[in-house]
């Protein structure tokens, strides 16, 4: 009887696990696509032939997405490890997820910061692009 309360009482957190999953794929999918497009320099340029609403739309929420996305991972990651049982032998699908979503994560800042120590060891100012 224990063992079918717990099966009941799992079922709805799996799916608020794939939810939380699907929305931290999902932004951070964009924020490797705005960081991408942050470190090109044509992007920023009419040479480019970007659209100026993306120029803006990535040059006003770069930051604030980034910072929202690293309080749902966070988030995310409480949840995951509180829903896990120590009296369960196999690992759910948080545990494949966790790994993946702070590396895309990781990715993003890797990304931005690349850029930033080329144009500081090379003696230019952060976010510096040659024109």
């Amino acid at each position: 009887m224990h063992t079918t309360f717990h099966k009941n009482k799992s079922a709805p957190n799996t799916y608020w696990i794939i939810a939380g999953a699907a929305l931290n794929f999902c932004c951070l999918c964009v924020l490797i696509l705005f960081a991408w497009l942050r470190e090109q320099p044509l992007f920023w340029r009419n040479a480019g032939h970007w659209p100026t609403w993306l120029r803006e739309l990535v040059g006003t929420f770069f930051y604030p997405l980034l910072l929202v996305e690293l309080l749902l991972l966070v988030a995310f990651t409480g949840a995951c490890l509180r829903n896990l049982s120590p009296r369960c032998r196999t690992a759910g699908p948080e545990v494949a997820a966790l790994p993946v979503l702070w590396t895309l994560y990781l990715l993003v800042i890797a990304i931005v910061a690349v850029n930033n120590l080329d144009n500081l060891l090379a003696g230019q100012p952060l976010h510096w692009h040659l024109d």
